[in-house]
């Protein structure tokens, strides 16, 4: 089994300022090529912290792969580190000097002296392109040990270990794949779904691995194997379990799975948002392609706007508030009526984090026309006032999603 070993450097990341993201992509890849990921370090822009982490990895990982500090400024510490440490000779990459010259040329201002730092490359590395940067990645070989050097920007990091990176290790490590596949649900707790799903677990599956990451918005189920057959037949298992809960697989978003079953029955849509403020439309509109389907969206916040556009009666406000059931069924139908489409979409409630109408923070109703039928959700939300409004779209989504897959 081949090991790997990574090292985020990065003192702005220590600090609080930068989010680190980058760890996540190299371990997802490094997993799916088949890698053993021993550990993974997060350090500051030092150079003795780096050569010490680097000297620990390198005892006991076959790859070692670095992000950050390779860019022009004196806390870019990673690349002037490794060549000292190990006394490489270095040259000027005329290729690379030349891009970053042009650039300046072309803004009309002179090249920083600290902008060469980025074209001096270590003799014997294999240089990998930065399409989108000036610092490119290196792959630098001590003995049977590799270091791989990488951009701290997310996505150059991206850019360069897809391009140039995973074809490498496959090439240099030939290692049995480990084969993913994604289950996304929704409307069901983790616990719920290993009570469902353990029984399967006691009797099969005993080289499959199963990762639970729940949201507020769902829960994620990974599974993970060496035999792509046994991670198929486990997907097919669990489809069975949880097949009212499930509405999508891998990355896909449930904006997605709405966006292609309203294109599969060439149906329109339009939205009518008061709690949720322009998110539902926002998702929705995120899909390439929604013109095809989505028609238009009103931001419902006031009661005026209610009446005005999604012809909500002024009795039915009286009577029940804008956050009642009534209010959401008659904005569904009044949007779909005032932009002529087969299915109109609502969502009012409080979002927190004060009361509104003597109801509690978290209470959304959600509306639904859709020919001649009319389908009202009543959800309590728990979370932050984003997290309910997130919460929100999900469910109106998921909503759509369910009575357009029950015909």
């Amino acid at each position: 089994m081949a090991i790997a070993q990574i090292i985020i450097v990065g003192s702005e990341i220590l600090s609080g300022i930068v989010a680190e993201k980058n760890s996540c992509k190299l371990i997802k890849s490094l997993n799916e090529l088949g890698f053993h990921i021993e550990k993974v370090s997060l350090i500051n822009d030092d150079c003795q912290l780096l050569k010490k982490e680097l000297d620990n990895s390198l005892a006991t990982a076959d790859v070692v792969i670095i992000s950050g500090g390779l860019g022009p400024t004196k806390d870019d510490i990673t690349k002037d580190t490794i060549i000292k440490h190990f006394s490489l000779r270095t040259f000027i990459d005329e290729t690379i000097l030349a891009k970053i010259e042009n650039y300046y040329k072309n803004l009309k201002k002179p090249m920083p002296e600290y902008a060469i730092k980025q074209a001096l490359i270590p003799k014997k590395a294999i240089i990998l392109e930065n399409p989108i940067g000036f610092a490119p990645g290196l792959i630098i070989k001590k003995g049977k040990k590799i270091i791989i050097l990488l951009p701290g920007v997310f996505e150059e990091l991206k850019t360069i270990w897809e391009n140039s990176v995973v074809p490498f290790l496959e090439d240099s490590f030939r290692l049995k794949p480990n084969f993913y596949k994604t289950i996304r649900t929704i409307g069901i707790t983790e616990s719920e779904i290993m009570v469902k799903i353990e029984e399967i677990f006691k009797k099969q599956f005993k080289d499959i691995q199963i990762l639970y990451l729940p949201s507020h918005l769902g829960v994620d189920l990974t599974i993970i194997g060496k035999d792509k057959k046994e991670v198929n037949l486990c997907e097919k298992e669990i489809n069975l379990l949880l097949k009212d809960y499930i509405y999508g697989y891998d990355n896909i978003s449930l904006e997605e799975v709405i966006g292609e079953l309203l294109r599969k029955k060439n149906l329109t849509l339009a939205t009518a948002e008061s709690c949720t403020g322009g998110l539902l439309g926002h998702r929705i509109t995120d899909v390439p392609g929604s013109s095809d389907y989505y028609v238009g969206g009103v931001i419902a916040y006031s009661n005026e706007i209610k009446k005005l556009i999604c012809k909500v009666k002024e009795e039915t406000l009286k009577n029940y508030g804008a956050i009642s059931k009534e209010t959401a069924l008659e904005m569904a139908k009044g949007i779909k009526n005032y932009y002529q489409t087969d299915i109109g979409l609502s969502t009012t409630g409080v979002a927190g984090p004060t009361t509104s109408e003597k109801k509690p923070v978290g209470l959304v109703y959600l509306g639904l026309a859709y020919g001649q039928k009319l389908i009202v959700e009543k959800h309590l939300f728990l979370g932050t006032r984003r997290m309910i409004k997130e919460q929100a779209c999900q469910m109106a989504l998921n909503l759509l999603r369910k009575t357009l897959e029950n015909g």
